[in-house]
């Protein structure tokens, strides 16, 4: 069992059920048994709280997607040893540390990389992904289903049920699926955002 709300509140229940058993099979009741047995019940109360408390922070992620796409690696040929093997990295390390399923890189015009569950058919951005890099803005789509431009996506892969769009520069961007709604954490966004300008600095140095 994972350490989180539900944890909690199993456990509060559990420690209140075992001091009202001890509280009973007590002969003998004193003023300070009583006080450690109120202390006790009260500590219990506490942590079924947090409990309660920490269940509201949790991601309400959904269900994980039966993904059609073939699991792959392809990348430009062309592109400077010292850039693949920042995107091959950085795209590892996406699709092991977080719930990403697939990578897309694309840099004026190219699909440059493109990494886990994939459509065969070439990807080319629409209006979402080019508003993304017109404002150099992360987009979070926590829940495709209910985004009318969805169908932007499915050359990159079909039925996805969550998407981010990171900004690279004004040409050049990141598309990563989830695989699941509402997978991404806000430590998710932040981290590959700060990729994405070290990306952006290699680019620059490599007149990529």
């Amino acid at each position: 069992m994972g350490f989180n709300g539900k944890s909690l509140i199993l456990i509060g229940i559990i420690l209140f059920i075992f001091q009202i058993a001890n509280f009973y099979s007590i002969e003998t009741i004193t003023p300070e048994l009583e006080r450690a047995q109120v202390l006790a019940a009260i500590a219990s109360l506490i942590i079924i709280l947090i409990g309660f408390l920490f269940k509201q922070f949790e991601p309400l992620a959904g269900e994980k997607a039966d993904l059609k796409g073939e699991n792959k690696f392809i990348f430009d040929k062309n592109i400077p040893d010292e850039v693949i093997d920042e995107l091959a990295w950085g795209s590892e390390a996406i699709l092991t540390s977080t719930a990403a399923a697939s990578i897309l890189i694309h840099n004026d015009g190219e699909n440059i990389l493109r990494r886990g569950i994939n459509s065969s058919n070439d990807f080319y951005p629409g209006d979402t992904c080019q508003r993304s890099i017109k404002d150099m803005k992360t987009i979070s789509l926590a829940n495709t289903k209910f985004y009318p431009g969805r169908d932007e996506f499915k050359d990159f892969c079909p039925d996805l049920p969550s998407i981010l769009i990171i900004p690279i520069n004004d040409k050049a961007f990141i598309l990563i699926g989830g695989w699941s709604a509402k997978c991404f954490t806000k430590s998710d966004e932040k981290w590959i955002n700060n990729w994405s300008k070290k990306i952006n600095n290699i680019f620059s140095k490599n007149n990529f």
